[in-house]
């Protein structure tokens, strides 16, 4: 019951974080924006610029996961996964970016929840692991156009775009590895849960096609042995679709993103694994 507790207020903790997040920067771009006209620059300009992305990502898995005395071993794709899940994978995707001028605070969400079946055979082995990963920290932009200035280029091409970043990634693990024998005779079972922050650098680039599609490659790497996480790292790659929804301007993604991450090693939550698999998405920007 207290790892139950536990497990439920770290990610009870995790999104009211990110919604925290996003409810504050959105009351400072308010409070930022003047109340009457400036005659030194058009009326309606900030240095603030934000967006927010809603995306589903569907990964297959590829590594070990560990819990306790027990280490069971899984390599499915999605397809595989949703044939054997004992129920719908849950998850949650969300991205948010704050930007002032050059300088931009960013976080990005993941909560997948996934149930295994048994493998066949008269000796079995099921695996449940739930997986939290947020990603947070500061990001600057070398070049390209500031978020601020997004609506400046509705109809055009976009100056190529690089951002740096430096930040953290916490992964939250809750791995449960279970044995069981023929006609039940044998059921035995162990789980853990453990999470772990470790620093993270990245950088991404993008640049346009014509006015309406872009291109875009995020990467990222970290760990360094801070907190167990011997390595984690991600990539993605995305094409986009630049439009505008009730005077908004959004855009459509869809691409392809991997995780990797090694963490606890020979510890009672040694996990490697390797997340992958296709992504499609929606950006809205103000």
């Amino acid at each position: 019951m207290p790892d139950t507790l536990q497990k439920k207020t770290s990610l009870h903790h995790l999104a009211l974080a990110f919604l925290a997040t996003v409810l504050f920067t959105a009351s400072v771009y308010s409070a930022d924006t003047p109340k009457t006209p400036d005659l030194d620059k058009p009326v309606g300009t900030s240095p603030w610029g934000f967006n927010l992305t809603t995306y589903l990502w569907l990964p297959g898995i590829d590594g070990s996961v560990t819990a306790g005395q027990r280490t069971g071993s899984v390599d499915v794709n999605f397809i595989d996964i949703v044939g054997k899940s004992r129920r719908v994978p849950l998850g949650f995707m969300g991205h948010f970016e704050a930007h002032y001028e050059r300088f931009a605070f960013y976080m990005d969400g993941n909560y997948i929840n996934l149930r295994l079946n048994p493998a066949f055979g008269r000796i079995s082995e099921g695996i449940n692991t739930e997986l939290g990963l947020m990603d947070y920290g500061l990001m600057y932009r070398i070049f390209g156009a500031k978020a601020s200035e997004i609506r400046n280029y509705q109809g055009k091409k976009r100056p190529n775009m690089l951002d740096v970043y430096v930040g953290a990634r916490t992964l939250w693990l809750d791995n449960s590895v279970s044995l069981s024998g023929p006609l039940g005779l044998i059921q035995l079972s162990s789980s853990t849960s453990h999470s772990f922050t470790s620093p993270l650098l990245g950088a991404r680039i993008a640049f346009d096609l014509t006015p309406n599609w872009y291109v875009m490659t995020d990467f990222s790497f970290g760990g360094f042995g801070v907190q167990s996480v011997d390595f984690t790292g991600s990539i993605l790659g995305e094409v986009g679709y630049r439009t505008t929804a009730f005077d908004i301007p959004i855009s459509l993604e869809a691409g392809y993103k991997a995780v990797r991450y090694q963490v606890d090693r020979d510890g009672p939550t040694a996990t490697r694994a390797t997340l992958n698999g296709p992504f499609i998405g929606l950006t809205g920007y103000w």
